[in-house]
């Protein structure tokens, strides 16, 4: 990707993510990208193609993020769930509008281009299966549907995106700390003490 074409990608992120999808005109995408309308189609043939684009970066850079921070193989269910969770959370609140644009604007894609984001979110999900099903296996977690479960911490996890301040009370770890300590409890797994953070305001 060359510079020109990341400088539309993000001016695309920054619009939709400020006025939604639907209100993004090809020619505001090329005034706030610095370039004429024209030169857009050198790229992408429209919106939607560039709406895709976008949301399967989002994906796959989730996805990556995972295989680079995921435990070792022999690693227990229930840490590799904890590394999950904090890989998830942290990825989403530093990359919020492009996470929040991959999670509300894919109902503006047609059916073709649906067909490749929920392929691609499957993948994800099935690496998120296979971790509940090896803590059902061990003992180690509770979850009568690791599918269905699957996809339910998923849809929780992402949330954060939606309501997080990054001038908040909350910092990063923070909120991860939080979906940590409840999800565990959710499936049942035995709790880790881990320090609180003081709240923003009291830090120095």
């Amino acid at each position: 990707m060359n510079m020109t074409e990341s400088t539309i990608r993000l001016a695309a992120i920054k619009l939709i993510s400020r006025n939604g999808y639907e209100s993004m005109s090809l020619r505001q995408l090329a005034a706030e990208s610095g370039i004429n309308a024209s030169t857009l189609y050198l790229y992408y043939k429209g919106k939607s193609e560039l709406l895709l684009e976008l949301i399967l970066e989002y994906l796959q850079g989730l996805s990556h993020e995972w295989k680079r921070r995921r435990p070792a193989v022999a690693a227990n269910a229930a840490l590799k769930l904890r590394a999950f969770i904090a890989c998830h959370v942290r990825y989403h609140l530093e990359h919020q509008d492009q996470a929040v644009l991959g999670n509300l604007e894919f109902r503006s894609l047609d059916e073709d281009s649906l067909a490749l984001v929920r392929q691609a979110r499957r993948v994800y999900l099935k690496g998120l299966q296979d971790l509940l099903e090896q803590g059902v296996r061990e003992g180690s977690l509770s979850c009568a549907e690791p599918k269905l479960m699957a996809r339910t911490l998923f849809n929780m996890l992402t949330h954060a995106c939606v309501w997080y301040q990054a001038d908040g009370r909350w910092s990063v770890d923070d909120v991860i700390r939080h979906y940590s300590d409840l999800v565990m409890k959710m499936l049942g797994a035995v709790p880790v003490a881990t320090p609180r953070a003081k709240p923003r305001e009291a830090r120095s």
